[in-house]
């Protein structure tokens, strides 16, 4: 059985890497950065703090990173892909593209929008923009902590990192292969 993993999940940086966030994921298991880096020095730090799994993003050079990612922790399989939510769901193509190979998380950004949702037996999630604040949505990091018993996930605001409640919060069970 494989050891709990904690994994910082961002997104949405656009060039600019707060230093709260790089202190956030001082001590993680792995970095994951979903996507619209927008450069390669936001990689180059978060590489020097932990571990990275990156993919870009509508905004990043095509050769920054894979379009797509798959990776493990703690026995959960990952997939990280910018793009896989419109319309409130799963998009037709991530729904084929985990029909292929499944996983039991999928990490994503694009929206700018924190979200954690379970789909059939994967968990959707999203820990929003890091970088600029656009439109009136906060700045935001993600963590997801595995392991066999489940997943824990939440997602922080960078402007209000301690003593406010989460703006997403959410424990799901282990994957079905735990079960």
């Amino acid at each position: 059985m494989e050891a709990a993993a904690r994994l910082c999940v961002l997104s949405d940086t656009h060039g600019r890497l707060p230093r709260e966030a790089v202190g956030f994921c001082e001590g993680a298991d792995a970095i994951l950065h979903a996507g619209d880096a927008g450069s390669d020095a936001v990689l180059a730090e978060l590489e020097g703090v932990a571990p990275l799994v990156c993919v870009s993003g509508n905004v990043d050079a095509p050769d920054l990173a894979p379009s797509r990612a798959r990776t493990g922790a703690a026995g959960w399989r990952v997939l990280v892909q910018h793009i896989v939510w419109r319309k409130g769901a799963p998009s037709p193509e991530t729904r084929a593209l985990l029909e292929e190979a499944g996983a039991d998380l999928v990490v994503f950004g694009h929206t700018h929008q924190p979200l954690c949702q379970k789909v059939g037996e994967t968990v959707f999630f999203n820990p929003g923009s890091c970088g600029p604040r656009r439109f009136d949505l906060p700045r935001a990091v993600g963590e997801a902590v595995l392991d066999a018993a489940g997943g824990w996930f939440r997602v922080l605001d960078l402007d209000r990192m301690r003593g406010a409640p989460p703006l997403v919060e959410a424990r799901f069970g282990p994957p079905a292969a735990f079960r």
